[in-house]
């Protein structure tokens, strides 16, 4: 129709808004939407592209739509140039698309958009301009497409389906009801089919955590229970998924965890998994092998390296290592004495040093300030400051 769904932090509003409020030069309803990311092109990053596939007569000012239109907004603002015609925006894209969703390079190998028409998927290279037509049988067709917390959803009627960008393969589970995840219904919900995962899948309860990790692209990430949240989007609900849907293959209790080289290392007990950040978090092959063999020590309670850095810093009990990770064999510091006799987690981001115990955590400003401290940190509440919880 002529109308848009509202959201805010909250999650999604019950009710609508016409879309001639934000976007006055629409005359009637949209077929596909999409935001592009593409910071090559300033020009086009943070644009969203509105599709059009319908007859209308042209308004004061305007041209009269083919049937195959493209409108693109910056700011707020409608581009100049636009409306035109979409195979003039996107070379080899059929007008009349059913949707669109952009597939990052870390999901593609290069910055890509993903168009939806009838059972045909064309998949339009930005950097190349270049446009492939490919068939995913297993998919069919999708009424509208969304990339969030990193996966890629394709929605039908009143369900919808996870697929991998590249093959079109859906997983294991699916479909799923829209109802029960993206659009509030009384009574119904994901969380409510959760229930067995209790406090370790409340945001707001003050269930220690069992490891946080920083990665290079600075996302942020908690573990509970055989859980993962991740913290620094509240766009993407600071949801409980278990560790499979996020680094597949991957079961159990994370111990501690971080990120190097484009790298993320998870630590169980006495063993570890790296995963590649690029194409989809694939477990590197051998993994997961002995934490003794590959970083020296038998186990460690907490783990972090910061921004840019290849020292890693082993925490078990009250000592805390360094690791050069440049190093081969890589060989474990002398164990330095902390302000804390133990601590559940650790990260380090561009704001300081990071140590989780219970429901508090202890911010450093920086890991010198941290080895010099004689007494902790005041503790700060998890539930309040990373998942926004009310105090």
């Amino acid at each position: 129709g002529e109308e848009v769904w509202e959201s805010s932090r909250g999650g999604l509003q019950p009710h609508t808004r016409p879309l001639a409020t934000s976007w006055p030069e629409l005359g009637g309803p949209v077929e596909a939407a999409l935001r592009l990311y593409h910071q090559q092109h300033p020009q086009e990053h943070q644009s969203l592209y509105l599709f059009q596939a319908w007859p209308r007569a042209a308004g004061r000012g305007q041209r009269a739509a083919s049937g195959e239109q493209v409108w693109a907004y910056a700011g707020g603002q409608l581009r100049p140039g636009f409306p035109r015609r979409i195979g003039d925006e996107f070379p080899g894209v059929p007008g009349g698309v059913d949707a669109a969703v952009e597939c990052y390079p870390e999901d593609c190998g290069g910055e890509t958009v993903l168009f939806f028409k009838g059972d045909t998927v064309y998949s339009f290279d930005l950097a190349l301009r270049v446009t492939k037509p490919r068939v995913w049988p297993g998919l069919g067709p999708c009424s509208a497409a969304l990339r969030w917390l990193e996966r890629y959803y394709c929605l039908r009627g009143t369900h919808f389906y996870r697929f991998d960008p590249l093959t079109g393969k859906v997983h294991i589970g699916y479909p799923r009801d829209l109802r029960d995840y993206f659009i509030p219904c009384p009574g119904r919900g994901h969380g409510q089919g959760n229930a067995s995962w209790g406090d370790a899948g409340d945001r707001c309860s003050e269930m220690p955590f069992q490891a946080f990790l920083s990665d290079d692209t600075g996302r942020i990430y908690a573990f509970r229970g055989g859980l993962s949240f991740r913290l620094d989007s509240w766009r993407d609900g600071y949801h409980a998924w278990p560790l499979g849907q996020m680094w597949p293959e991957l079961e159990g209790e994370v111990d501690a965890a971080f990120a190097w080289d484009g790298r993320t290392y998870l630590i169980q007990g006495s063993q570890v998994s790296i995963f590649l950040s690029e194409q989809g978090r694939r477990r590197v092959l051998g993994y997961p092998r002995a934490l003794q063999e590959e970083l020296g020590v038998p186990s460690a309670d907490a783990a972090f390296t910061c921004p840019g850095s290849a020292h890693l810093y082993l925490i078990t009990g009250d000592r805390i290592r360094l690791v050069d990770l440049t190093q081969t064999p890589r060989h474990v510091g002398e164990p330095v004495l902390l302000p804390h006799d133990h601590v559940d987690g650790a990260m380090c981001t561009n704001d300081g040093v990071f140590l989780f115990r219970g429901p508090s955590y202890h911010q450093y400003s920086s890991v010198a300030q941290l080895l010099g401290a004689q007494q902790p940190a005041p503790p700060q509440s998890i539930a309040t400051h990373f998942f926004h919880c009310p105090q």
